[in-house]
């Protein structure tokens, strides 16, 4: 706080006055010291009994304290802690003898070490003007700007269906399988700035923080342009989403899954208009399956969408699984998994999210994991929701396990992709150490068919290896991303919005809670004394940015 805020000195008709208003309790005070400092330094002859008596009493008002004797013009220049800006007080003599000059105030000012940010017009007022006894500002720094953020354009969605401009969002949220052109621009990049750093009184830089720069990055059959301001599509096909790359795949289309097709696999987008019958598996880069999938495998690098339910299937997919239900079943996912009904006696694993986002769907049974939050409506059967709650009956034994937190083995899998990114970089570049003299001798004495069949498979080698790289590579980007959202959850989160029946589980970090009588909206979390329970209104509100909200 300024010293003008806590104390005042003036002179009047040459008489010496001092203020000095009451304090709140708590708030910062006067200070003695400052106050016989500034009367020093105006060659203030006075009675310190005198000022200690006007201190203590804190009136408020301007109290006598002595006649002015000084005879030249007094300069008092306060910076402020943060030293943003500089004050200047001017203290006339009795009799002006010799006019105030503005160079005077600037060695005073250059005493105190103030080079930047001086306000040479109000130094000028304050001599024109005669303004003494007034506390002005002369110097002040420049607050730093921060940098903006990069943001994206869509451009492959109807203008009226992109995201505003300038606005953050998620590339998992919008809609994809869009036909596309070789040649077409699908994303523009806006790039971050790095923003203006400010400066103290005293030439003390403040660094301003850069803008984040957006994150989307081209995957198979896309590119940066020349300039990295768009992404293009490099052949024809439909547009897919994994993490924060976006290609362009071909699409195979079949009416049905069964005897009269066999097992299905594709280097590309797969869309099934029915049913997947038991018995047979489904391998793509992205399935789409409009009714059920009963007893098969199925197996993507990305999604996998179920217009329907999955009964008694096997689900592996690289990004997010989307369901009408679940039963009997197991699902991993490395992304998300959203089920809009039930989830029933199956074990689900998704490494970020596990989301039931309707407020009618339930899950019953079975084993539910989640990296980072978990989200249902009802646990239990539903058939005990109906009763009235003195006949509902404690379970023996646990029937429904949910957990939230990165497992050991998710841990170890992130490290083991670490070490296989530097081994396969060092393969590479051993590889093009195979290739380069072979290419130098072909400029010298040309290539022998033995040359040639070398330089094709070491090519071909580090060709693998490079794919390699870059598969693991985006592997480790979205494990990062879960990682980070883990710190910011403190290990996961489950919340119940509705109710929740005794006879399940919740382990957090490793840490088991046991549910013992019937509950309603409730949020489990970890703290330093375990798992903790608390109302899932006071907390949801928080977190539900991080539960996305994925097209169906």
């Amino acid at each position: 706080m300024p010293k003008a805020e806590l104390y005042k000195i003036s002179v009047v008709e040459g008489k010496v006055l001092v203020r000095v208003p009451p304090q709140l309790v708590g708030a910062q005070t006067a200070s003695l010291d400052d106050i016989q400092a500034d009367l020093h330094l105006m060659d203030v002859d006075y009675i310190p009994e005198k000022l200690l008596e006007i201190y203590e009493r804190t009136s408020g008002e301007f109290d006598y304290l002595c006649d002015e004797e000084s005879k030249d013009f007094t300069l008092q220049i306060e910076l402020t802690k943060d030293e943003s800006a500089v004050y200047l007080n001017i203290v006339p003599p009795k009799i002006e003898e010799e006019p105030l000059t503005e160079e005077r105030i600037y060695a005073a000012l250059k005493e105190k070490g103030i080079y930047q940010g001086v306000l040479e017009e109000n130094i000028q007022k304050m001599i024109s003007e005669k303004i003494y006894y007034e506390p002005t500002m002369i110097a002040c720094g420049r607050i730093p700007v921060n940098g903006k953020d990069g943001y994206a354009e869509i451009l492959f969605l109807p203008e009226a269906e992109r995201p505003a401009p300038g606005s953050q969002f998620n590339l998992r949220e919008i809609p994809m399988l869009q036909e596309v052109k070789a040649g077409d621009e699908l994303i523009k990049m806006i790039p971050s700035t790095a923003g203006e750093d400010g400066f103290t009184i005293t030439g003390k830089v403040i660094g301003a923080t850069a803008g984040r720069e957006f994150k989307i990055f081209p995957g198979r059959n896309t590119r940066f342009n020349e300039e990295r301001t768009h992404i293009i599509a490099t052949s024809d096909g439909v547009l897919c989403q994994l993490g924060e790359y976006l290609s362009v795949e071909e699409v195979h289309v079949v009416d049905k899954v069964d005897a009269s097709t066999g097992h299905v696999r594709f280097d590309g987008v797969i869309k099934v208009r029915g049913n997947i019958s038991d018995r047979y598996s489904v391998e793509g880069v992205r399935i789409e399956v409009g009714g059920t999938v009963g007893k098969s495998r199925l197996r993507s690098i990305g999604d996998i969408r179920v217009a329907q339910g999955i009964m008694g299937s096997m689900i592996q997919a690289g990004g997010s699984v989307l369901a009408q239900t679940i039963t009997d079943a197991q699902v991993n996912a490395a992304e998300n998994v959203v089920v809009y009904d039930y989830i029933i006696n199956s074990k689900v694993n998704a490494g970020n999210n596990l989301d039931i986002p309707t407020h009618h769907g339930y899950a019953h049974g079975g084993t539910l994991q989640a990296g980072n939050l978990i989200r249902l409506p009802k646990v239990g059967p539903p058939e005990e929701f109906t009763k009235e709650e003195d006949e509902v009956e404690e379970l023996p034994t646990t029937t429904t396990m949910l957990e939230v937190g990165i497992s050991l083995a998710s841990r170890k899998q992130f490290n083991t992709l670490l070490e296989n990114i530097q081994n396969n970089f060092n393969e590479f570049e051993d590889s093009l150490k195979e290739i380069l003299p072979v290419f130098e001798k072909s400029i010298e004495e040309g290539l022998s068919p033995e040359d040639l069949d070398a330089l094709n498979e070491a090519g071909e080698e580090a060709s693998k290896k490079s794919r390699m790289i870059f598969l693991d590579n985006k592997k480790i980007r979205l494990q990062r991303e879960i990682n980070h959202l883990n710190e910011t959850v403190n290990g996961g989160i489950v919340f119940i919005t509705g109710g929740i029946q005794p006879g399940t589980a919740i382990n957090v970090r490793r840490m088991r809670y046991n549910v013992l009588t019937p509950t309603t909206s409730m949020a489990y979390h970890f703290s330093q004394n375990g798992v903790q329970s608390a109302a899932c209104e006071t907390m949801i509100d928080d977190y539900r940015k991080y539960l996305l909200k994925l097209p169906a």
